[in-house]
């Protein structure tokens, strides 16, 4: 679009806005003209000129019609002869363009509705009912989105960096009903992701508003959560953080199952034997257990987990057999197995080499292939995959954050203690607040104290809360390590300096139970 003082001209020359939002729709000779008019501003331009640029009319136009079209152009855009910001007359040799076209800012948009074609200029009926998606659709996403409702947009791949989906909408009013056609699109790409049609009554309920509002985030939702087997390439996440994602980028909130759980609901409700449904909907059982972190008053049960877990186990071995050939869904399903930790371990090996020998989703892969390495005790291979996915990691994206603590972890198993420092400083680097947390996860068995905000956050812990931390950290990562010495170096840390603040007995049970020496005794070996 090209700003010319308080006027903004679409690309294409069929409509302009003003700044105080008045529309103007020009005729097809007054297109031609202003197009003639903005490719040479400042250019005088003859009568003879201009007649030539409006085409196949100009046998049937002469000079006088000319000045006639210039004075309509000129009335729409609130122009006179003798007052003129836009089209000067050059007496006795024709016209030039005076402003100076800009382009204009471009759009910065979470969804951008437009264009939109068909709207009736005599009739609200349509343009009302948009303004109150645009809302809706507003009112259900994070904060800092901006839904904008344009629809004089056009697609111009040059000025869609910070759009990131447009909805294309066709209307037409037959009294008592709108009919609308809708296509969601990317809004990078202008590539269609998905169209669907709607009717609303002339007086449309805000529950019918809501329910078209409904639609529209369910599909972006789906683009942004469901792998498509054919539709990945070597730097792609794997499929659990693409469902974390597509969450957080719905609602800004990072315990993204809740959101998850809701639309997996609708679309398990309307496709109730989709294998890859079963699959994500483990995928958010997982994500909910990971996320459990933070439910400090009220955390999971020992029987809360088995029960997940459970679920996890009959969805994933239940939908297996209709996803061989899917390689995004086999290392979703190699992740699942491997984290329950029920003796299918073997299985997500092999399930995970099947997928790297067909996936382009190299960065995936090499995760999954790095974490089954680590499980087996085999810690340089995990090594040398995980630097793999990291270099193929966006830096500093979710992925990344995944990728350096699994690492981390890895590296803590193997007791390589200069390596998991350096990732923790990373990973601190991009989390600044996780120190507090999840630092401790990562913290030397070595140090007689820790760090003051460190050694403070355990000091000050409640018994409860540094059993739920110790049982977490057991279960998310200790435990799918088979060697006992892995298991035992990654919670060595956490329970030395546990202990040190506050004794045995604010170690969780399955610690105590599993490796028993380590609360029994410890100390710095």
């Amino acid at each position: 679009m090209l700003r010319c003082h308080d006027l903004v001209i679409a690309t294409d020359m069929l409509t302009a806005r003003r700044d105080d939002g008045t529309r103007i729709e020009f005729t097809r000779h007054e297109r031609a003209l202003l197009m003639c008019f903005l490719h040479r501003p400042g250019t005088l331009l003859t009568r003879a000129r201009l007649i030539n640029a409006i085409g196949r009319d100009a046998g049937e136009i002469g000079e006088r019609n000319i000045d006639y079209l210039i004075n309509r152009l000129r009335k729409r855009l609130g122009d006179t002869a003798r007052k003129s910001r836009f089209i000067v007359t050059q007496y006795g040799e024709g016209y030039y363009w005076a402003a100076t076209p800009k382009q204009a800012t471009p759009l910065s948009a979470f969804l951008v509705i437009g264009p939109v074609f068909g709207l009736d200029a005599r009739s609200s009926v349509a343009r009302d009912a948009l303004a109150q998606l645009a809302t809706a659709i507003a009112s259900q996403t994070g904060d800092g989105k901006a839904v904008r409702l344009e629809p004089d947009w056009r697609f111009d791949p040059r000025a869609v960096a910070d759009i990131a989906y447009t909805l294309e909408i066709g209307t037409h009013e037959d009294g008592e009903e709108v009919h609308l056609a809708l296509t969601l699109r990317r809004g990078r790409t202008g590539q269609a992701i998905a169209n669907f049609r709607h009717v609303l009554p002339s007086r449309a309920s805000g529950e019918r508003i809501a329910e078209l509002s409904r639609l529209v985030l369910d599909a972006v939702w789906a683009h942004e959560a469901i792998v498509r087997a054919d539709d990945v390439s070597p730097t792609d996440r794997p499929a659990h953080l693409r469902m974390h994602d597509a969450a957080v980028t719905l609602t800004d909130d990072p315990i993204s199952w809740r959101e998850n759980a809701a639309r997996l609901k609708a679309a398990h409700g309307a496709e109730p034997g989709d294998p890859r449904l079963a699959v994500m909907l483990a995928l958010n059982h997982y994500a909910r257990l990971i996320q459990s972190l933070g439910e400090i008053q009220s955390p999971l049960s020992d029987s809360d987990w088995c029960a997940f877990e459970s679920e996890i186990e009959t969805l994933a071995l239940g939908a297996l057999p209709e996803l061989e050939d899917d390689p995004q869904m086999l290392l979703a399903i190699a992740k699942l197995l491997r984290f329950i930790d029920r003796g299918h371990l073997d299985l997500a090996a092999r399930l995970t080499d099947r997928a790297f020998r067909t996936s382009t989703a190299f960065a995936a892969a090499f995760s999954m292939k790095a974490q089954i390495s680590a499980s087996h005790g085999a810690i340089d291979t995990a090594r040398t995959f995980y630097n793999k996915a990291i270099e193929l990691a966006e830096p500093g994206s979710e992925f990344d954050v995944y990728l350096t603590i699994t690492k981390a972890t890895a590296m803590q198993a193997a007791n390589r203690r200069r390596e998991v420092d350096l990732l923790a400083d990373r990973l601190f680097t991009r989390l600044p607040a996780a120190r507090s947390s999840f630092g401790l996860f990562f913290v030397s068995p070595r140090a007689e104290t820790l760090a003051p905000d460190q050694d403070e956050a355990i000091a000050h812990m409640p018994a409860a809360r540094c059993r739920h931390l110790t049982d977490y950290l057991f279960r998310v990562s200790a435990r799918q390590f088979t060697r006992r010495q892995h298991r035992r170096n990654v919670m060595r840390g956490l329970v030395r300096h546990v202990t040190r603040h506050h004794g045995p007995a604010a170690i969780a049970p399955i610690v105590a139970r599993t490796v028993p020496e380590l609360v029994a005794s410890p100390g710095r070996d």
